[in-house]
């Protein structure tokens, strides 16, 4: 039975959506596996950074085979793998009581992230038509961005009933989903690229420089000052404002769930005006710096939640552009490796800017806002500048988009 591209690619959105929150649900867990297994606090952060540091590393590797090999394939496999290292710390937290044993399974998890994460975005943009490619990709940063939104609460739930709850629920969501792509995507609409030359990525990469050198910037700037600006209004919200620890959950939520909605809405601009896509990310950049800096210019917590809130849907409309760019530019052959690239690029910014906000607090509470301001009004100058030129306003088409328009 013929099943539609949309199926699919919401299946190809609910990677993101499923792997985002196998990693965010375990950060309220974190202060109780530390007294249950009686370990160091850097101990217990490492059952989070573990994952990510794996999935930065092996990304690009998956979006290099994710070229020469059925993404589909690769997707159902790696969620599969991701499913067995939530077993793997299922049992060790329940039976073993082992730390060492959810540790590795956390590693386990972390590649089979790392080999499915990246797929989401070429995936939905081979299945999805070229005029309606750049919606597509959107599809897939609202999957991401929602589960952000749904993580901390669902992860708190599950926690009240037994710490090692989320390790099931990384289980049992990685395989399922593991199953729903195998029914939802259909084989024939996610055959593997052409055979194409190894150097190919090479050649695209050098046709699409200016383009793909500031979407990897802008990526890894956007999560820098999203994890950053919500790590320090955290901070003001537990410091200064004395707020229950799930009340700062709650209002954590608020910039979270402006970044969906950005996420949502440039999903579904971006194929009407792809003339703007390119400016947009830009644009989307230097109003995070703006709002970052309006936060670090007043010490109330109500003024700094609006103003973080507003710099998240400058992130979410700067994101979900350069997916849109990304789609369409990009020909199938080399999609999968070069947009690899780019959501390793990202993964770079929950690994560097909860640390980086937390060190620079010791200079003041506003001053990781102004630190972070500074550096995206940096990225978005240098984004606009790469993005606007006329080497990168030149570029060539993807090789689908001018098939499709000969037929």
């Amino acid at each position: 039975m013929k099943r539609p591209a949309w199926l699919g690619i919401l299946a190809a959105s609910l990677i993101p959506f499923v792997l985002t929150l196998g990693n965010s649900m375990m950060v309220p867990v974190v202060p109780v596996m530390q007294s249950s297994f009686g370990v160091t606090p850097t101990a217990a952060s490492l059952l989070i950074t573990a994952y990510s540091v794996v999935a930065v590393v092996l990304m690009p590797v998956a979006g290099f085979l994710s070229d020469r090999i059925s993404r589909r394939r690769l997707a159902i496999a790696a969620l599969g793998v991701a499913a067995a290292g939530g077993g793997v710390a299922v049992v060790g937290a329940s039976a073993a009581h082992s730390y060492a044993w959810v540790l590795v399974g956390r590693i386990v998890q972390g590649v089979g992230a790392a080999f499915s994460m990246p797929l989401a975005l070429p995936l939905a943009s081979d299945l999805a038509a070229p005029h309606v490619r750049g919606r597509a990709a959107g599809f897939t940063e609202v999957g991401n961005t929602v589960g952000k939104l749904a993580s901390p609460i669902l992860g708190a739930l599950l926690a009240s009933w037994a710490f090692f709850a989320p390790f099931w629920a990384v289980f049992a969501l990685c395989g399922t989903l593991a199953a729903t792509l195998a029914w939802m995507i259909p084989r024939r609409g996610a055959l593997p690229p052409r055979n194409h030359p190894p150097a190919s990525w090479r050649l695209a990469f050098h046709a699409h420089a200016p383009l793909l050198i500031a979407t990897y910037l802008s990526g890894a700037v956007s999560m820098l000052c999203l994890f950053g600006g919500l790590v320090s209004l955290s901070e003001s919200l537990a410091d200064d404002a004395h707020v229950p620890e799930w009340q700062n959950g709650l209002l954590l939520s608020i910039p979270q769930a402006a970044l969906c909605l950005a996420s949502l809405v440039t999903g579904l601009l971006s194929d009407r005006w792809k003339a703007l896509a390119r400016a947009a990310i830009a644009l989307g950049l230097a109003w995070t710096s703006a709002s970052l800096g309006a936060a670090g210019a007043h010490p109330d917590v109500g003024w700094q939640i609006a103003s973080v809130s507003f710099g998240a849907f400058g992130i979410g409309t700067a994101i979900t552009a350069i997916d849109a760019c990304l789609a369409t530019a990009l020909s199938r052959e080399v999609r999968g490796s070069l947009s690899a690239l780019y959501t390793s690029a990202r993964f770079l910014g929950p690994t560097v800017g909860p640390p980086l906000a937390s060190w620079l607090q010791a200079f003041g509470a506003q001053t990781p806002y102004a630190v972070l301001a500074a550096i995206a009004l940096a990225a978005a100058l240098t984004s606009g500048a790469l993005l606007l030129s006329r080497s990168a306003r030149g570029g060539e088409p993807a090789a689908d988009e001018r098939q499709a328009a000969r037929t």
